[in-house]
Protein backbone atom coordinates (compact mmCIF):
# COMPACT_ATOMS: atom_id res chain seq x y z
CA UNK A 1 0.00 0.00 0.00
CA UNK A 2 3.16 2.88 1.11
CA UNK A 3 4.70 1.64 -2.31
CA UNK A 4 1.44 2.24 -4.62
CA UNK A 5 0.80 5.69 -2.82
CA UNK A 6 4.29 6.88 -3.15
CA UNK A 7 4.32 5.62 -7.32
CA UNK A 8 0.52 7.74 -7.47
CA UNK A 9 2.31 10.57 -6.17
CA UNK A 10 5.79 10.30 -7.74
CA UNK A 11 4.97 9.39 -11.12
CA UNK A 12 2.33 12.99 -12.17
CA UNK A 13 5.41 14.17 -10.54
CA UNK A 14 8.40 12.58 -12.95
CA UNK A 15 5.51 13.62 -15.67
CA UNK A 16 5.85 17.01 -15.04
CA UNK A 17 9.11 17.87 -14.66
CA UNK A 18 9.53 15.63 -18.15
CA UNK A 19 7.02 17.62 -20.20
CA UNK A 20 8.52 21.02 -18.46
CA UNK A 21 12.06 19.84 -19.53
CA UNK A 22 10.93 18.80 -23.27
CA UNK A 23 8.64 22.23 -23.50
CA UNK A 24 12.14 24.39 -22.61
CA UNK A 25 13.41 22.96 -25.56
CA UNK A 26 16.82 22.83 -24.28
CA UNK A 27 18.68 25.15 -21.85
CA UNK A 28 17.11 28.55 -20.97
CA UNK A 29 19.09 31.83 -20.79
CA UNK A 30 19.26 33.32 -17.46
CA UNK A 31 20.21 37.42 -16.91
CA UNK A 32 21.71 37.73 -13.12
CA UNK A 33 24.22 41.01 -12.69
CA UNK A 34 25.00 44.43 -13.19
CA UNK A 35 28.08 47.03 -13.77
CA UNK A 36 31.48 45.87 -12.24
CA UNK A 37 31.81 49.05 -9.75
CA UNK A 38 28.43 49.57 -8.64
CA UNK A 39 26.81 53.18 -8.81
CA UNK A 40 26.61 55.58 -5.71
CA UNK A 41 22.90 55.48 -5.82
CA UNK A 42 21.79 52.15 -5.82
CA UNK A 43 20.42 50.79 -9.23
CA UNK A 44 18.05 47.47 -8.89
CA UNK A 45 18.51 44.62 -12.07
CA UNK A 46 21.30 43.24 -12.98
CA UNK A 47 23.57 43.77 -16.57
CA UNK A 48 26.04 41.64 -18.19
CA UNK A 49 25.56 37.71 -17.04
CA UNK A 50 24.05 35.08 -19.28
CA UNK A 51 23.61 31.75 -18.13
CA UNK A 52 22.29 28.71 -18.90
CA UNK A 53 20.17 25.93 -16.83
CA UNK A 54 22.17 23.08 -17.37
CA UNK A 55 19.63 20.57 -15.68
CA UNK A 56 17.04 20.32 -13.38
CA UNK A 57 14.49 18.51 -10.95
CA UNK A 58 11.47 18.60 -8.58
CA UNK A 59 12.90 16.32 -6.27
CA UNK A 60 10.86 13.81 -4.15
CA UNK A 61 12.95 14.50 -1.02
CA UNK A 62 12.00 18.57 -1.01
CA UNK A 63 8.41 18.93 -2.00
CA UNK A 64 7.39 22.32 -2.71
CA UNK A 65 10.99 22.95 -4.19
CA UNK A 66 13.36 22.96 -7.84
CA UNK A 67 16.72 21.85 -7.65
CA UNK A 68 18.56 23.23 -10.57
CA UNK A 69 22.38 23.67 -12.14
CA UNK A 70 23.11 27.17 -14.12
CA UNK A 71 26.26 27.73 -15.76
CA UNK A 72 27.00 31.75 -15.38
CA UNK A 73 29.33 34.04 -17.84
CA UNK A 74 30.33 37.21 -16.35
CA UNK A 75 31.08 40.37 -18.77
CA UNK A 76 33.80 42.24 -17.83
CA UNK A 77 32.25 45.13 -15.38
CA UNK A 78 29.30 42.70 -14.49
CA UNK A 79 27.47 43.13 -11.15
CA UNK A 80 24.20 41.87 -9.67
CA UNK A 81 22.33 45.33 -7.09
CA UNK A 82 21.17 43.99 -3.81
CA UNK A 83 18.88 41.45 -3.49
CA UNK A 84 18.30 38.25 -1.93
CA UNK A 85 16.83 34.93 -3.19
CA UNK A 86 13.90 32.32 -1.82
CA UNK A 87 16.18 29.34 -2.13
CA UNK A 88 19.63 27.93 -1.09
CA UNK A 89 22.44 27.92 -3.37
CA UNK A 90 25.96 26.93 -3.95
CA UNK A 91 28.09 29.47 -6.48
CA UNK A 92 31.37 27.79 -7.46
CA UNK A 93 34.10 29.84 -9.37
CA UNK A 94 35.23 27.99 -12.43
CA UNK A 95 37.66 30.83 -13.41
CA UNK A 96 38.57 34.53 -12.98
CA UNK A 97 37.43 36.40 -9.52
CA UNK A 98 33.45 36.76 -8.14
CA UNK A 99 33.22 39.80 -5.76
CA UNK A 100 30.39 38.76 -2.92
CA UNK A 101 29.33 40.91 -0.27
CA UNK A 102 26.64 40.70 1.92
CA UNK A 103 24.11 43.29 3.55
CA UNK A 104 22.34 41.20 5.81
CA UNK A 105 22.29 37.51 6.63
CA UNK A 106 24.82 34.82 6.41
CA UNK A 107 27.26 33.36 3.94
CA UNK A 108 30.21 30.46 3.77
CA UNK A 109 32.72 30.45 1.56
CA UNK A 110 34.90 27.39 0.90
CA UNK A 111 38.28 28.17 -0.53
CA UNK A 112 40.01 25.98 -3.13
CA UNK A 113 43.38 26.18 -1.08
CA UNK A 114 41.70 24.93 2.09
CA UNK A 115 39.90 22.19 1.51
CA UNK A 116 37.20 20.92 4.20
CA UNK A 117 37.61 24.44 5.77
CA UNK A 118 35.17 27.37 5.41
CA UNK A 119 34.71 31.08 6.21
CA UNK A 120 31.96 33.01 7.42
CA UNK A 121 31.88 36.50 5.24
CA UNK A 122 31.36 39.41 7.38
CA UNK A 123 28.83 42.12 6.37
CA UNK A 124 29.42 45.00 3.81
CA UNK A 125 33.41 42.91 3.36
CA UNK A 126 33.67 42.15 -0.27
CA UNK A 127 34.90 37.96 -0.30
CA UNK A 128 36.50 38.23 -3.76
CA UNK A 129 36.18 34.00 -5.20
CA UNK A 130 38.62 32.61 -7.33
CA UNK A 131 39.25 29.34 -9.54
CA UNK A 132 37.29 26.57 -7.50
CA UNK A 133 36.20 29.51 -4.49
CA UNK A 134 32.20 28.45 -3.83
CA UNK A 135 30.14 30.92 -1.97
CA UNK A 136 27.05 29.28 -0.06
CA UNK A 137 23.55 30.63 1.28
CA UNK A 138 21.01 29.09 2.92
CA UNK A 139 17.78 31.72 2.56
CA UNK A 140 15.78 28.96 4.45
CA UNK A 141 18.08 29.60 7.64
CA UNK A 142 18.42 33.30 7.59
CA UNK A 143 17.28 35.86 4.83
CA UNK A 144 20.85 37.06 3.37
CA UNK A 145 21.11 40.60 1.04
CA UNK A 146 24.10 40.76 -1.08
CA UNK A 147 24.95 41.61 -4.11
CA UNK A 148 27.85 40.36 -6.67
CA UNK A 149 30.34 41.29 -9.09
CA UNK A 150 32.83 40.07 -11.80
CA UNK A 151 36.36 41.37 -10.14
CA UNK A 152 38.53 40.23 -12.68
CA UNK A 153 39.42 42.47 -15.52
CA UNK A 154 37.76 39.51 -18.31
CA UNK A 155 34.81 36.92 -18.41
CA UNK A 156 34.19 35.60 -15.11
CA UNK A 157 32.45 32.12 -15.38
CA UNK A 158 30.64 30.10 -12.84
CA UNK A 159 27.98 27.39 -11.75
CA UNK A 160 25.50 27.82 -9.67
CA UNK A 161 23.11 24.66 -7.44
CA UNK A 162 19.74 26.48 -6.77
CA UNK A 163 17.30 24.61 -4.47
CA UNK A 164 14.14 27.05 -5.09
CA UNK A 165 10.11 27.12 -4.09
CA UNK A 166 8.21 26.52 -6.78
CA UNK A 167 6.53 29.90 -8.60
CA UNK A 168 8.88 31.98 -6.18
CA UNK A 169 10.73 34.77 -8.52
CA UNK A 170 14.33 33.50 -8.62
CA UNK A 171 15.72 36.92 -7.44
CA UNK A 172 13.60 39.57 -5.37
CA UNK A 173 15.99 43.32 -5.98
CA UNK A 174 15.57 44.97 -2.42
CA UNK A 175 16.24 48.56 -1.64
CA UNK A 176 18.74 50.08 0.67
CA UNK A 177 16.05 48.71 4.16
CA UNK A 178 16.06 45.32 2.83
CA UNK A 179 12.27 46.30 1.24
CA UNK A 180 11.63 44.25 -1.58
CA UNK A 181 11.30 46.27 -4.84
CA UNK A 182 8.54 46.40 -7.00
Amino acid sequence: MFISARCRFVAPLLLVVLVGLVGLGGPRPRSLAQDATPPASPAIGSVGITGVVLGGIAPIAAPGYSLEMFHMEWAPGAYVAAHTHPMAFVTCVESGALGFTIQAGAATVARAAVPGESEQLEVDVEAVLGPRDCVVVDNEAIRTIHTARNADPGTTVAWEADLSKLGEPATIFVDDMGMPIP
